[in-house]
């Protein structure tokens, strides 16, 4: 059997190879882990208000449940799907759309924040925890889900 040698250039190569793909294993499973951490949090903001926790988990009627839960016009947040859009493909082509990117963009900003202050009034927090979801939202939903928040809103 022939032995296989390798110049330093390509030993070097080999050892970057393996610790680059080391290093995105690692991360791989760290966002997982945090991405699993949302789907509970999100299941258990859902239970809070009353709703089935599986509703979180159906992409876009999740978004509905949600505007339903804080009691916002659904539309408001589906017309941030054609912004989103506009920002992407204005990343995509470069200057030629920056203001149309520009206003899509803040558009977009402007809904979650609204949407982070309506959540946080349907549990009754106040400025700071309203503050925080609109800042720290993934560290503010897991408090909120753990926590002892109770839903404030009334069925319809």
């Amino acid at each position: 059997m022939e032995t296989l040698t390798l110049t330093e250039a390509e030993a070097g190569a080999v050892a970057a190879g393996g610790i680059l793909g080391g290093l995105l294993a690692t991360v791989g499973i760290f966002a997982l882990a945090f991405y699993i951490l949302m789907v509970i949090a999100w299941w258990k903001i859902f239970t809070k208000a009353g709703e089935a926790g599986w509703k979180s988990l159906v992409p876009l009627y999740n978004v509905y449940v949600f505007c339903k839960i804080i009691r916002v016009n659904f539309w408001i947040y589906l017309l941030a799907i054609p912004f989103a859009l506009g920002l992407i493909c204005g990343l995509a082509f470069g200057s030629e759309s920056t203001a149309t990117s520009t206003i899509t963009g803040l558009y977009t900003i402007g809904v979650e924040i609204y949407l982070a202050i309506m959540l946080g009034r349907a549990f009754k927090k106040g400025v700071g925890f309203k503050i925080g979801l609109i800042l720290l939202p993934s560290i503010f939903y897991l408090i909120l889900a753990f926590g002892g928040s109770k839903y404030a809103l009334s069925k319809k």
